[in-house]
Order: C-alpha cells, then structure tokens, then sequence
C-alpha cells in the first residue's frame, strides 16, 4: 500500500537525500520545496529565475510516484525517465543524474534536434534569423538553434514570451505527424490555434510575415 502523501511530506526533515543535495549547479540555486498543493508534493526545486528555468524534485498521488519536473520558461513538463515509487531508488537516481536534468532546462546549454527535424530542414532553415528579438514586450526566449524536446513527439522551436502577464506563442515541430503548428497562452492559459498551421518551414515563412505581430498583438488585448 503506498504511503500516504501527507506521511511522505512529514518524513522529509530526515531524508538524509535532502541533506546531500548540492547547493548550486551551473547556476541554478537549490531552495527549499513549496510543500504539499493538491495531488502534488513539492520536496525541492533548482530555480534560475533569470533564466525562467527551474527543476522541481516532486511527489504526485496520480501515480504515487517521484518525479523531476522541468520548467523552461512557461512549459513545464515531467521528465518520464526517472518516475520512480521507491524513495531510495529515487534519491540514487537524482544524485547521478541531477547534472544533466539541470543541462537540460539550462539555456545557456546547446540542444540538438533529432533527426526528424533535421530531415524537416530546420538546421538550413534561415527565415527566424529575419524574426525581431523583442516585439513590443515579448522576448524571442526558444530560437531553433537552442529548441526544446518537449512531449509527445514534439519539439518547440520558436517562442515568443512576456513573462510579466504569461501570454506566449509557441511553434513545434511534432516528428509522429511530419506537422508544424502553434500554440497560445494567455495570462498563462492555454489556447490552440490553426493560423500557423504549416506544412514546411517555407509556408511557416509567409504565416510568420502575415500573422506574426497581428496575433502577439491580439493576444496582449484579450484578457482570461
């Protein structure tokens, strides 16, 4: 039978796993779990708030499982290698690996494609290149040179972010479809789209001239 979550959130003081953590990885700083909220159990977190990037260490009662979490920017996703329901097992897991769960939400690290995005051509894709930094309070965050592998077969490669009100447009490339597609937040509340709906990069090229700034604009207006 497994354990209780509020027992798991009380024992924390002496799991000697905590005490072990390092203090600072490349960066990012350790701080002390957020505590119990629902079904989840936040026992620590790596944060570079800098970066808009964290790595939270988590317990969930949806599976009673350990989980990493890794936030990059306002995608947050669980890394489903290293679900684990034995605590031991777990703190082994995260002590050998943390360095590379950390290169993986760290910006500053090189991210490369799979080969499916390679076949797409986005390595020779030139046309972000022409794509403004900022555009009015949105900040260019995921470029394709530096994407991200997110969930289910999809890759993000452009983002659009204005981290003050959490409104974003996203592009991903999905390697099952062969598609290229994006996706809104606004005020941090997801919204799907079909206006950058593409079959290549070179269609993607005349959607981002024509609807670009149109939609960033539209979405900064709307209010959720």
């Amino acid at each position: 039978m497994a354990q209780k979550i509020s027992e798991i959130m009380e024992s924390l003081p002496d799991w000697d796993f905590l005490k072990q953590l390092p203090q600072e990885i490349d960066g990012f700083q350790l701080l002390a779990g957020t505590g119990l909220k629902g079904q989840i159990l936040n026992i620590a977190a790596y944060v570079n708030d800098a970066m808009h990037c964290r790595l939270d260490l988590t317990y969930t009662t949806e599976t009673f499982d350990y989980i990493p979490v890794k936030t990059i920017g306002l995608h947050t996703f669980r890394d489903e290698r290293y679900f684990c329901r034995d605590r031991d097992r777990f703190a082994e897991q995260m002590l050998e690996h943390l360095p590379d769960l950390i290169a993986i939400v760290d910006r500053n690290h090189h991210h490369e494609m799979g080969w499916e995005a390679k076949n797409a051509g986005f390595p020779t894709w030139e046309g972000w290149k022409k794509l403004p930094k900022r555009i009015g309070n949105y900040e260019l965050f995921i470029t394709p040179d530096n994407p991200v592998e997110y969930i289910n077969g999809s890759m993000l490669f452009l983002d659009y972010t204005d981290f003050a009100t959490g409104d974003q447009i996203v592009f991903m490339y999905n390697s099952f479809r062969d598609e290229i597609f994006a996706e809104f937040k606004c005020k941090y509340f997801p919204l799907t789209t079909d206006e950058f709906n593409a079959k290549n990069l070179d269609e993607l090229d005349i959607l981002l001239e024509e609807k670009l700034e149109k939609n960033l604009l539209k979405l900064s207006q709307e209010s959720y």
